[in-house]
């Protein structure tokens, strides 16, 4: 049996963990660091997550080890549960009497405490069914023994023996009032939070019962998210006054007998209840627990043992005749180990016929995250254990910084001198591209539109490496003995341990060889619009001389939907307002990698010095994940990751600003799931400004409000409001107006006014203030045109083509002359289209026109297009969780079928009545100013044949990251990865 481990990730700005893929002939295991950007990582890599059943997180439970864990898992349960039905359905539909039934599948993840915990706080936006997610935990117990004195495995299967060590740094003299704190909380939450029936605490309880007892909590909130009975369809018929929000509640018209939403009032509201029955559609379970039982942050790191099992020899052909065995099927028997007799009815057991035995052949995958835990890791008894090493031969280091060149840590290498040692740390592996699809995209965007597009920053040699990871470390020690890690590095451990031939690092990208392979069509298209943008600069300096602060800086570090692609990060938009400060629109998983790539290392500290808000739109995970991360590194810079113990105060917040200084604003859910999260890991809750926003339905005044969010077990008040004379002193804006829109529970779009500035740029033009309106995910919405209102950009997803019109109703998105027509309603300056489809996008062609024959209002939304949200959030029926994204396991922004060409004249022209209304159409790492966006539109043409030549590409045969076609063996194993990731 072949048992290869190759390197998926290491430390980079796109993949700030090491990830490894252990693969045998039947199954695939996930091991290390599952981070934000592993997803993918993968698929760029072309990896299979199929065959992958079981996640082995090494190291502690921070966001920083196990932030891709969650995406990664929503994408495997999606994936996974398809071709389970699918398998199903063929094994049902024919007579398959001789074929096993298909095993239903499941997920296990293994790693440090707190995982469960970290996944029951997702319980808000995670809902699958018929996916059991079993999470084990590892902590730092005595070693135990067998009667022989030999070390068993933690864990095995019938591939692979592993064994976990979890290890603890010395304890520290203040943690004794961390313990005193938890038992209160915990005491509490026992006492008013807990709402499962079968778990509430007893008269009397040791603390390792109470422990056990919440641990049962955390599981059944996880069989609520991955393996609930939970019915979409079933509606409870029940009083108005019995609902418990939120809820989404219907009745039935009283002669039609149809079911209808139920418009209001609504309980928990400031309107009497009427005296009726209502028809009521739940959420799911998981989404009905308010609180969890509380945990402390964990400190043990976990590092694997994991080794093979020996492999019977090989079998003497010619001792078997000559015992009287003749070949045959009873050759098979004697290699599965059975006994069989000859001919003269003598016995021939296995191990007469069989050579010897081939040894088990390991690996240790050590996770060491600061140089507290090296030294308890390396004196485990695993470690020391010849039974348990004596097979291993290879030692996979991951490296906290400072650790690599360590004298204790190259002593030990030493001893292990026959074994093979590779190190994977930010001090031993430059910041290299990972994502090499995207880096040659963003070298041909370039060619294109070289003021827009800059190739991502990276650095090949510098050691220790020059990224926000690196400036962490201070080592500079050699490190001799080692390999160091590179993605793409293999080793075969069995049949015979060697480094594998057939895989390795790839090459660099080569500029000049990316730049090559770009058509001369394009080329030709790109200096034409170059031109237009020189002929036209009197009437492009008219249009910005109308817009107040023109330098502003619109940055799409993320533009596509549900899930990463190679080609498209999900959903992050930063605006750089000069003189002001900085503000990122949603914050999708990875968004900290991206902006590490359009910014070098000291620029970032300066744009995370400077951030002032985080707007989350609502709770899907493709834009979201990515917050804790974003924040923790912003704490690190503005407050050197050092706590307060005290809430921000409204009364005195306009005071206390340096003491805080980052405020994230959303609806209540997220800001409870960070709250939450806290609990895990000091990522600088601490230091935030947490702001629930509520909804200007109608566009009046004064229209949304800001209040801190409260605890679980307090309502809001007055004293928490921000006041709006505080506005522009905590949040820059003079103004922030949001409004519920028809997406998920929960979703709104928002509008940032910012402080008028015309009397400082000396124009004669009267101009409006700076307005930057974003829709997040939404149906077309009036509600937001009114809110938004004289926006100066529009920042509006694209998801579906206007020919994808039923699917983007049904998803809840918006098309492209949807995302439009809203801008015109606005009267937006500018329109930055985004959030596209990783299966479905082009380049709309469009055309500005004065007035249309057919007399249509806007000529761009359809009468009756817009779905409002009129009297709260949107229930959880709005969008089927388990649906809502169908992009799931696609890897390409460049789909078949779906490609521009501008010359054929089939192509759909999207006309525009808004005359001075500029339109552009976002890739990712986009870095546009303000009052350049009327530019972009002259590049159309040049970005809509880059993406048909590169559909053409991808039905021809892919390209590597250099333009370089690969071979058809290499594309066909690609595209398998691909279709099943």
């Amino acid at each position: 049996m072949d048992v290869h481990i190759q390197f998926v990730t290491t430390p980079t700005a796109d993949t700030p963990g090491t990830t490894l893929m252990l693969t045998t002939a039947k199954q695939n295991y996930l091991f290390g660091n599952e981070s934000e950007g592993t997803q993918r990582a993968l698929t760029q890599n072309g990896m299979r997550l199929m065959k992958v059943q079981d996640f082995f997180v090494t190291g502690r439970t921070e966001w920083s080890n196990v932030g891709g864990t969650v995406g990664l898992i929503l994408t495997l349960a999606d994936a996974t549960a398809t071709a389970y039905q699918s398998a199903l359905e063929y094994w049902r539909s024919k007579s398959t009497k001789n074929l096993p039934e298909p095993v239903p599948p499941k997920l296990n993840i293994h790693g440090p405490p707190n995982l469960k915990h970290l996944f029951a706080t997702c319980r808000r936006f995670i809902f699958r069914k018929g996916m059991p997610v079993t999470i084990t935990e590892y902590k730092e117990t005595m070693v135990e023994r067998t009667d022989e004195g030999a070390i068993p495995p933690t864990w095995k299967d019938q591939n692979i023996r592993v064994w976990a060590l979890a290890v603890k740094p010395p304890r520290k003299d203040n943690e004794a009032w961390l313990e005193d704190a938890l038992a209160a909380k915990q005491e509490r939450y026992d006492k008013v939070l807990n709402s499962f029936e079968d778990e509430q605490a007893p008269v009397s309880e040791s603390q390792e019962d109470r422990d056990s007892r919440f641990d049962r909590i955390r599981s059944q909130v996880l069989d609520h998210m991955f393996n609930s009975s939970w019915k979409f369809d079933t509606l409870v018929e029940k009083h108005i006054s019995e609902v418990e929000m939120p809820a989404a509640i219907y009745i039935r018209h009283p002669e039609t007998k149809e079911l209808q939403s139920y418009a209001g009032p609504f309980p928990r509201g400031e309107e009497p209840l009427p005296d009726i029955r209502v028809l009521v559609r739940t959420p799911w379970p998981g989404a009905l627990v308010q609180a969890l039982p509380p945990t402390k942050p964990a400190v043990e790191a976990i590092s694997y043992i994991v080794n093979t099992f020996p492999s019977r020899g090989k079998f003497d052909a010619k001792r078997a005749q000559e015992l009287g065995i003749q070949p045959g099927p009873i050759f098979r028997l004697l290699t599965q180990g059975k006994s069989v007799k000859n001919a003269s009815g003598e016995t021939i057991t296995s191990d007469m016929v069989m050579g010897p035995e081939k040894p088990a052949q390991g690996v240790a995958i050590l996770d060491v995250p600061s140089l507290e835990y090296l030294e308890p890791l390396l004196q485990r008894e695993e470690i020391l254990s010849g039974t348990v090493m004596d097979d291993i031969r290879l030692c996979i280091w991951i490296l906290g910084p400072g650790i690599a060149g360590h004298p204790t840590l190259q002593t030990f290498m030493q001893k292990l001198d026959k074994v093979e040692h590779v190190i994977s740390s930010a001090d031993t592996c430059p910041n290299r591209l990972a994502l090499d699809s995207v880096a040659a995209q963003t070298v041909r965007l370039g060619q294109i539109d070289p003021d827009r597009y800059q190739l991502p920053f990276h650095d090949n040699s510098t050691l220790p490496q020059n990224s926000l990871y690196g400036r962490a470390s201070c080592n500079r020690l050699a490190v001799s003995s080692a390999t160091r890690a590179e993605r793409g590095l293999k080793f075969r451990l069995k049949p015979i341990f060697e480094l594998a031939k057939d895989a390795g690092p790839p090459p660099l990208l080569n500029v000049s060889e990316v730049e090559k392979s770009t058509s001369l069509d394009i080329i030709k298209l790109a200096q034409s619009a170059q031109r237009d943008v020189e002929n036209d600069a009197e009437v492009l300096k008219s249009w910005r001389e109308r817009i107040q602060r023109p330098d502003t800086e619109i940055i799409t570090l993320g533009t596509g939907s549900a899930l990463p692609s190679k080609y498209r990060n999900v959903s992050a938009t930063l605006i750089k307002v000069p003189g002001i400060g900085n503000y990122l629109l949603d914050c999708g998983e990875n968004t900290l990698g991206q902006l590490q790539r359009v910014f070098k290392p000291d620029e970032l500290v300066e744009v995370l010095r400077n951030l002032r808000m985080i707007w989350v739109s609502h709770l899907h995970a493709d834009h979201h994940l990515g917050t804790a991360s974003v924040i923790k590194a912003w704490y690190a810079v503005v407050h050197d990751s050092i706590p307060v113990y005290a809430p921000p105060s409204m009364s005195s917040i306009s005071t206390e600003v340096s003491t805080y200084g980052l405020s994230v604003v959303s609806h209540e859910g997220m800001l409870r799931w960070l709250f939450e999260y806290s609990s895990l890991e000091d990522f600088g809750y601490s230091r935030i400004v947490p702001l629930d926003i509520t909804s200007n339905q109608d566009g009046s005044e004064p229209g949304s409000t800001l209040s801190l969010c409260p605890l679980p077990n307090r309502g809001k008040a007055d004293q928490d409001m921000l006041r709006r004379e505080d506005y522009e002193t905590v949040l820059g804006v003079s103004d922030i107006q949001a409004c519920y829109v028809s997406h998920c529970r929960g979703a709104m779009a928002v509008s940032l006014t910012f402080p008028d500035s015309s009397a400082d740029e000396m124009s004669e033009i009267k101009t409006k203030p700076l307005k930057v309106s974003y829709s997040g995910d939404c149906r077309p919405s009036i509600h937001f045109t009114r809110i938004g209102q004289d926006s100066t950009v529009l920042v509006h997803e694209a998801t579906f083509d206007d020919e994808l019109k039923s699917d983007a109703k049904a998803k809840k998105h918006s098309t492209t002359s949807e995302a439009l027509g809203i801008g015109a309603k606005m009267k937006a300056k500018a329109v930055v289209l985004t959030h596209f489809s990783q299966r479905y996008q082009k380049i709309p062609v469009l055309e500005t026109v004065e007035n249309d024959a057919e007399g249509e209002e806007d000529g761009l939304l359809d009468p009756g297009a817009a779905e409002d949200v009129n009297d709260g959030p949107a229930m959880e029926d709005d969008v089927d969780p388990r649906t809502e994204e169908l992009d799931v396991g696609v890897d390409k922004a460049f789909p078949h079928n779906h490609a521009v060409q501008p010359d054929m004249p089939s192509e759909q022209v999207i006309k525009v009545r808004a005359k001075d209304m500029k339109v552009a159409v976002a890739f990712d790492y986009m870095r546009v100013k303000v009052g350049d966006i009327a530019q972009l539109e002259k590049f159309n043409m040049a970005l809509g044949r880059l993406l048909a030549e590169k559909d053409e590409d991808d039905r021809a045969g892919e390209r590597n990251g250099n333009g370089k076609r690969v071979s058809d063996g290499e594309g066909r194993k690609g595209k398998k990865g691909k279709r099943n990731n």
